[in-house]
């Protein structure tokens, strides 16, 4: 289950292990790459966010053999999805790293062997570039740099800076072209202008992969992400383009803009029934209580009316024929 545009097309593209190693192998240090067997890259199940910030950041946790002693090395990728980069992200990365490990150390299959190595990324989507401490011991005062080289667990994380990088750069990675097309959706989607400016140098890309064999299930997310974060018109514009230089992908487009239309009106329409059962179900509750003469607090009342699942209230219902008091209809 997905919590945003951001995180739907980057789980889409970057959960298939080969997307996610070249994206890596890019990224981190030469040494990193060399000490990993990326042809073992397989994804492990879980996220590690906190559900708070599900919005802003989204994560993927893969596992690897080391090439030089065989042993099993993580490599975990989390997605900065909001425009502005969070100075502490080295101690956001450490709270998550500290979760995986804790995992690993309870779990009856991995707590009796040595903690995994970690080995963290950033993609980055922050407007106006990455500007964060890389290395943990960068958000301590540098006076106390001595100190802290004998009490600190210091680390660094490598930061792929979609604002920071052109097109050419873009095209020019050994990546495959969905893995291209999406990280320079990421990078551009979110302002209108810019997609539409920048849309013509991409053109070629996007009809060459619609056309492929299986290019059209491949190119799917990526459209559906630019339907889903853009204005109505600047999806009118955007299709203009695609009719008369891309026709292929404006037609993928076309297809799935018609579908989540008619998924968001289902949606409402579901949404619509159910909120209408919740409304009778909370005026029966309390039109019962009222009737028997049962006094409602202003906290009981709250807490009818805060109720959102429709079975609960329907056995508070029947509580309320015969309850003592309006507070009795919780117990039990």
């Amino acid at each position: 289950m997905t919590n945003t545009p951001h995180d739907a097309l980057f789980k889409s593209v970057f959960q298939q292990p080969e997307n996610a190693a070249a994206e890596l192998q890019h990224v981190l240090p030469a040494e990193h790459v060399s000490a990993i067997d990326w042809s073992t890259l397989t994804l492990e199940p879980g996220s590690y966010v906190d559900e708070a910030l599900a919005d802003q950041h989204s994560d993927l946790l893969f596992s690897a053999t080391a090439h030089a002693s065989g042993e099993r090395v993580l490599v975990y990728l989390l997605f900065e999805h909001q425009s502005t980069a969070d100075p502490k992200m080295a101690l956001r990365l450490l709270s998550y790293m500290v979760s995986i490990w804790k995992r690993f150390s309870t779990d009856d299959k991995t707590k009796a062997s040595p903690l995994p190595l970690i080995v963290p990324a950033v993609l980055s989507q922050v407007v106006g570039g990455w500007k964060a401490a890389t290395r943990f011991s960068g958000l301590f005062s540098p006076n106390l740099e001595e100190l802290a080289e004998a009490v600190l667990p210091d680390f660094s994380y490598a930061v792929d800076d979609l604002h920071g990088t052109g097109d050419a750069d873009l095209k020019a990675r050994a990546l495959a072209q969905q893995v291209r097309l999406a990280l320079w959706l990421m990078r551009d989607a979110r302002d209108g202008a810019l997609l539409l400016q920048r849309l013509v140098d991409w053109l070629s890309e996007l009809e060459e992969l619609a056309q492929v064999p299986g290019g059209a299930r491949a190119l799917a997310p990526l459209l559906a992400y630019v339907v889903r974060v853009s204005s109505d018109l600047q999806l009118e514009q955007f299709r203009a383009i695609l009719k008369e230089r891309a026709p292929a992908a404006e037609s993928i487009t076309m297809t799935i803009a018609e579908q989540l239309l008619a998924e968001g009106k289902a949606q409402g329409v579901a949404q619509g029934v159910v909120e209408g059962e919740l409304r009778r179900a909370v005026a029966s509750v309390l039109t019962v209580l009222e009737t028997r003469g049962l006094g409602v607090t202003a906290e009981v009342r709250a807490r009818i009316e805060g109720c959102q699942d429709v079975d609960v209230l329907q056995h508070w219902l029947t509580r309320a024929v015969t309850a003592a008091s309006a507070d009795q209809i919780f117990e039990g």
